[in-house]
């Protein structure tokens, strides 16, 4: 036995691992029942989800609706990861650190029925709340929300030209929006196979790059400002449409939030 432990464990480490067998008795019995909880998971389960996130939870709804009999294990006493709602403050409920449900995609809302199983969506209105520290006369803040008057009012504290020009922005982007929205349940493009490959491949290929050419089609004359936008630094892009400087601070925030970059910084349009 000592010898095939030996060569199970490699030439010298016999001893070392008698010793810590000696030390810490309670080693192997750990190691036994991690053991047989692998093997009782590999029996009863076909795949296993380590953590109930968000993500988690939705990649094992997935293989649970296909028929994959599926574990998820989770360490913590709620499930949802960063979308957990809890009571940090006493009488006053927080999200962890997802506040928005803006990659929740419509298909993941409908297949997964949750609706049907309480999830309710609370639009935010006003969605974005501006203070200013300097010390001067009203106005301190600038609110924005989906009322285009109100928020056309807010905005001409400061710059009247910006309120006028912020709807404009706003259906600008709007079409960015339409252009690219679908491409994110899209399949990339094979692009090898469109060099080489079988034509069977090179069919399969053009005709993956079917929405692409919507996208393009849906941009259309405004291809150029578009690709701008995508390329250039976000403070280039709001110098051109607007002078305010709260404004601008507000919007550049959308640009830069989990990005890790400056608006400064090229492609944080």
């Amino acid at each position: 036995m000592a010898a095939r432990l030996q060569a199970r464990l490699g030439m010298g480490c016999l001893s070392c691992w008698l010793w810590g067998w000696h030390l810490f008795p309670g080693l192997l019995g750990a190691r036994l029942a991690h053991a047989r909880a692998a093997k009782w998971l590999q029996q009863e389960y076909d795949a296993v989800v380590i953590g109930a996130g968000k993500c988690g939870l939705r990649e094992a709804a997935y293989l649970q609706r296909a028929g994959v009999r599926t574990a998820v294990l989770e360490k913590r006493h709620v499930l949802g990861g960063a979308a957990v709602t809890e009571e940090i403050v006493p009488g006053f409920k927080f999200s962890r650190a997802s506040y928005l449900l803006s990659l929740l995609r419509p298909q993941i809302y409908t297949e997964l029925e949750l609706q049907r199983h309480g999830l309710k969506v609370l639009s935010r209105d006003p969605y974005s709340f501006t203070p200013l520290l300097e010390d001067r006369n009203p106005p301190h803040s600038l609110l924005l929300g989906h009322d285009m008057a109100q928020t056309q009012r807010q905005i001409a504290q400061f710059f009247q030209k910006d309120a006028e020009a912020y709807p404009e922005d706003e259906v600008f982007m709007g079409g960015l929006v339409s252009a690219l929205d679908p491409l994110l349940d899209t399949p990339p493009v094979d692009t090898a196979a469109l060099g080489k490959g079988s034509l069977l491949q090179w069919l399969r290929a053009l005709q993956a790059l079917q929405p692409l050419l919507q996208a393009g089609l849906v941009l259309g004359r405004q291809l150029p400002h578009y690709y701008e936008v995508l390329t250039a630094p976000i403070s280039k892009i709001l110098d051109q449409w607007f002078e305010s400087e709260p404004l601008k601070a507000t919007l550049a925030t959308d640009a830069v939030i989990g990005a890790m970059a400056s608006p400064h910084s090229p492609g944080s349009g």
